[in-house]
């Protein structure tokens, strides 16, 4: 499956363009994806049912960082109460998706023709992500993201010693964090006091931080015992 050319002139934030044009570069069919695709299909259902919503993960990470991060999938966020006139329509073939599972707090969806999987939140403890969303337009629609803010809350809340996440996707936020945080040093204080963190995300905020401003360096140490003048 080859995705169409991307078009940067489509695009509110160069780095979404750049982000969208790299899945171009995956040789294997069984990886190729087209999260372009599969980003705007989820918003068009959200825009036709009138669905408050916000895309956050990997995606959202591209507009925040330095860096360029691959991923696999598609995170939005939502409630179960605004989510209901979507899944009792079922319009999943409408948009060209299909429902892999119906949990009470996370619905999986796929879009196959993108091979993308799409991951939608309704944990009610994550709607203040919705607030003051970041719009980027895509080919010309308007895309609701999670906050530069929002995103770090976030990515900080998994580090808690109580959230049930993988420990490589742990790691991963971590790293994410720390790229967010170094870009955008600005938003330490903004998250330290928004309301979905506590103090045993403060503590590990202040940790990173403090790392952060740890003297570094791709040098080599020297051998034990070498002299390394």
């Amino acid at each position: 499956m080859d995705p169409p050319p991307t078009d940067a002139s489509s695009f509110t934030s160069p780095r979404l363009a750049e982000f969208f044009s790299l899945e171009g570069l995956v040789l294997r069919e069984d990886l190729q994806q087209d999260k372009r695709s599969a980003l705007l299909a989820v918003v068009r259902m959200f825009d036709d049912f009138q669905v408050p919503y916000a895309i956050t993960g990997g995606v959202a990470l591209q507009l925040y960082s330095t860096a360029v991060r691959y991923t696999v999938d598609l995170d939005v966020v939502t409630s179960r109460r605004e989510f209901k006139p979507i899944s009792d329509a079922k319009p999943w073939a409408r948009y060209g998706m299909e429902l892999v599972f119906d949990r009470r707090r996370y619905i999986q969806l796929r879009h196959p023709a993108s091979n993308v999987d799409i991951d939608v939140n309704l944990d009610t403890r994550f709607l203040p992500l919705l607030e003051t969303p970041t719009i980027e337009h895509v080919e010309g629609t308007p895309v609701r993201f999670v906050s530069l803010v929002g995103l770090a809350v976030a990515k900080l809340r998994t580090q808690r010693h109580d959230w049930p996440r993988n420990e490589e996707k742990r790691l991963q936020d971590r790293v994410d964090l720390m790229r967010v945080l170094r870009a955008n040093p600005q938003i330490a204080e903004p998250v330290r006091v928004h309301p979905l963190t506590n103090d045993e995300m403060r503590q590990i905020l202040d940790q990173i931080l403090a790392d952060l401003q740890k003297p570094s360096s791709d040098e080599l140490p020297p051998e034990d015992g070498a002299d390394d003048t």
